[in-house]
């Protein structure tokens, strides 16, 4: 009887600390999607990696950043979360709003990847 009771509160143990080891794996969200402006067409593929804010805040920055196509008109990009930013990517913004995030950029065209660099610079990232 004492090893079935141990048993089962080894099971519990790890039933409940399973969505707390899911939660630790989930650092990174992949968002995909495409928006329209003035007629062209936008695809987009970025990847948020967070290095250190609460993983509740992260979710909702992800979400929030997800639903930007939206606000041109699309559907809300497609979000993945992983354990880390694929590599290699075109170019990364750390320290991303100031914050302990780093973005990682894949489906940028010249133009925009070079905005994109000023535009982290400008807000303090450091550009990779």
């Amino acid at each position: 009887m004492r090893t079935n009771l141990a048993a089962l509160r080894l099971i519990a143990i790890f039933i409940l600390s399973f969505p707390l080891l899911a939660m630790a794996q989930q650092k990174a969200c992949l968002m995909e999607g495409s928006f329209t402006v003035a007629g062209e067409k936008t695809e987009i593929k970025d990847c948020l990696q967070n290095n250190g804010i609460p993983h509740g805040q992260f979710v909702e920055t992800c979400n929030s950043l997800s639903q930007a196509t939206a606000a041109f008109g699309g559907p809300p990009a497609k979000t993945t979360y992983m354990a880390a930013c694929p590599a290699p990517a075109q170019g990364v913004c750390v320290g991303f709003f100031g914050q302990p995030l780093s973005s990682h950029y894949y489906k940028r065209d010249p133009k925009t990847l070079a905005s994109t660099k000023s535009g982290c610079q400008a807000q303090g990232g450091k550009w990779q």
